[in-house]
């Protein structure tokens, strides 16, 4: 017989032997078979065919990549590479591979998944396939082996029955939430919920899991929310859905996706957790910002190590008709508008300047002084913010206004220097200072940065000498900050303030710096014995070009300013009330280094000359109490004779003591 009778005869055979099989699959028996075991019995019946047809071994012997799953519908290189791969063993078509995946292009994978151990044979060639593909190509390409199975048995993803035991029962399903509830719109990849499924009696293959979306908004829709929804296992996608097609959904009203094809291995008793992550959709109405929404997970179906297909919906936390969820457990999310977490907090700074006198001239403009700092903090933002507009608040107490003192005012923001301004009130002494950052300045998510203010005087006239400046952001300066991070931040995203020292404007006089203080209390049986003693230690440097006389003396007062000593005093009680003004309590003021002194009891400093003085004050207490020591003010002449102004010292409570508890 020739090789053509042969063939002829082989044929007959394999159709003989075809419909011997077809028959017993339609015979009833004990067992109903499932679709997928009658595919993979067929399957097996095709393999078996083309086998006896000649072939073993595939026709090309080029190495494809796969990076995705192949299934019906989906075409490419990759499907080209797949059917050449197949060709002529299990793939025979007229127009040859064309690189689309249709039915014949299915049932040759199947053909050659039932040849080499890969089940179930339905065509799909996903994980499994591909991992039994890379194998074989490693070790030859022979396609014709019914040997062993490639998948792994030690991991949760690749397996296949092969390598299962046992009648696996599902024996729980946990849905938890996510270890951050809150998400944030337009976020990528961002965990919403996870689900755990454990076998028991046997090992498992799911193949297919459902979930669904439902938010509590009914008229929000998850495929306006979500772009896409994956399953991931140990950080490795198994599955994804493209989420914001609608018609991917099974079910419009329960917001419910199948995936399928999962290829997840779940051994005996080991607990497989799957995360549900997914990319969320940017542009949520302000009306939808905070909107709770839960995940739930319905029916699985897996495969055991007989090939058992089996489909579980009432186990553990499984919702079994996701249109009446009621009480079902679920993983529970929030999502808010992009940019609602994003903040500014207005803080205090450490580099706020302490108060001090500001030497200026009588005839020309000063130079820069920093006389206010205080920081941006955006502690918690998710996102970095753009400054645009920063109000700055400028007071200058008494007869003083901001126009007559100042010539130019400027904002140093985190090393950046903002000069475009506009100052409303200047002619008043509450002078409110808008600077034009016009997005010049980004701060970093989380980061703080300080921001300085800092003004150039004019020359000062003789009426403002002595004049006082201090600058803040109060809460109307801070509601009018106009910032973006995600989006434009609201009133509620902004918060804090911030109030810097009072600095005093001088032509000549003297400064006080380096201000130190000391309380000690002497407690005896007598109310005579029973006093406190203050002790004030501080810098006087001249300002100007002229000398200056202080002189030795010192006096208690009630109201600021005493023009006709050396140093001023006072004492208050804890609330700051002052309690005393006489004369009778014990206190001398001396010099410790600097300057001359003379014999008229002077202090005589020449011009730039720094003299360290010393202000001791005794009190003795009619009532027992607690009590505060506060340097004033400092006085001083152009001559030696009684002090004709003063320097007076704010804030208070930059120069005092702690409080002292005093028996009487």
């Amino acid at each position: 017989m020739n090789i053509t009778a042969n063939n002829a005869v082989s044929k007959l055979f394999v159709a003989f032997v075809a419909a011997a099989m077809l028959f017993m699959l339609a015979a009833p028996s004990a067992k109903a078979a499932t679709v997928e075991e009658l595919q993979a019995q067929i399957a097996a019946l095709m393999a078996q065919i083309a086998a006896l047809s000649g072939g073993s071994t595939s026709g090309s012997t080029a190495a494809c990549t796969f990076t995705r799953s192949l299934t019906v519908g989906v075409s490419g290189d990759d499907v080209k590479c797949l059917q050449n791969y197949l060709t002529p063993t299990y793939f025979s078509n007229a127009a040859g591979a064309t690189g689309y995946f249709g039915p014949v292009t299915q049932a040759a994978v199947a053909a050659w998944q039932a040849a080499n151990g890969v089940t179930p044979a339905a065509g799909y060639f996903g994980p499994v396939s591909q991992a039994k593909y890379s194998a074989m190509a490693s070790a030859g390409g022979n396609t014709g082996s019914t040997g062993g199975n490639t998948g792994s048995t030690g991991g949760n993803q690749g397996g296949s029955t092969s390598n299962l035991s046992g009648e696996a029962d599902l024996d729980d399903v946990q849905i938890d939430d996510a270890d951050d509830d809150t998400v944030q719109e337009g976020q990528d990849d961002v965990q919403i919920g996870q689900i755990t499924v454990k076998f028991k009696n046997g090992d498992a293959r799911i193949d297919r899991m459902d979930i669904a979306l439902q938010g509590g908004d009914d008229e929000t829709d998850p495929w306006d929310t979500f772009d896409k929804v994956m399953l991931s296992v140990d950080g490795d996608e198994i599955a994804s859905m493209d989420a914001s097609d609608r018609d991917n959904y099974l079910n419009d009203d329960e917001g419910s996706l199948r995936f399928s094809h999962l290829d997840l291995v779940a051994n005996e008793d080991d607990e497989v957790v799957i995360d549900v992550t997914a990319d969320l959709q940017s542009g949520m109405d302000d009306s939808n910002d905070g909107e709770a929404w839960s995940l739930y997970v319905g029916s699985v179906r897996y495969f055991d190590a007989e090939d058992v297909a089996t489909t579980e919906d009432g186990v553990g936390d499984q919702v079994s008709d996701f249109g009446s969820v009621g009480a079902a457990a679920s993983a529970d999310f929030t999502i808010n508008e992009a940019g609602n977490d994003d903040e500014i907090i207005v803080k205090t700074s450490s580099e706020d300047p302490d108060a001090t006198t500001l030497e200026v001239k009588d005839d020309q403009k000063s130079d820069w002084y920093t006389v206010f700092a205080f920081d941006l903090d955006t502690k918690d933002s998710e996102n970095d913010i753009d400054l645009n507009t920063i109000q700055v608040g400028v007071h200058t107490p008494g007869t003083s206004t901001y126009n007559g003192l100042v010539d130019d005012a400027e904002l140093v923001i985190d090393g950046t220097t903002i000069d475009d301004v506009t100052v409303t009130g200047g002619g008043t002494n509450d002078a409110t200072l808008s600077f034009d950052v016009n997005n010049d300045v980004t701060i970093n998510a989380g980061d703080r940065v300080t921001a300085e203010l800092k003004l150039k005087f004019k020359s000062l006239a003789s009426g403002d000498e002595g004049a006082t400046i201090y600058a803040e952001v109060s809460s109307a300066d801070r509601a009018a900050i106009d910032a973006t991070g995600a989006d434009d931040l609201a009133a509620g995203q902004l918060s804090g303030s911030a109030t810097g020292d009072t600095h005093t404007l001088r032509t000549s006089g003297v400064a006080v710096e380096d201000f130190s203080a000391d309380t000690d209390v002497t407690t005896s049986d007598t109310a005579t014995n029973s006093y406190g003693t203050f002790t004030f230690t501080f810098d006087v440097t001249t300002i100007g070009d002229d000398e200056v006389f202080i002189p030795l003396t010192a006096a208690s007062t009630t109201a600021s300013g005493s023009t006709t000593k050396g140093a001023v005093y006072k004492i208050t009680d804890a609330n700051g009330t002052t309690v005393t003004a006489s004369d009778s309590n014990s206190a001398s003021l001396v010099r410790i280094s600097g300057g001359d002194t003379s014999t008229a009891g002077y202090v005589r400093l020449d011009s730039g000359e720094t003299a360290t003085l010393k202000l001791t004050v005794t009190f003795n207490p009619t009532t027992a109490g607690q009590f505060i020591g506060v340097l004033d003010s400092v006085g001083f002449a152009a001559t030696a004779d009684p002090a004709t102004d003063s320097t007076t010292l704010t804030p208070s409570t930059d120069y005092d003591t702690d409080p002292a508890f005093i028996t009487s």
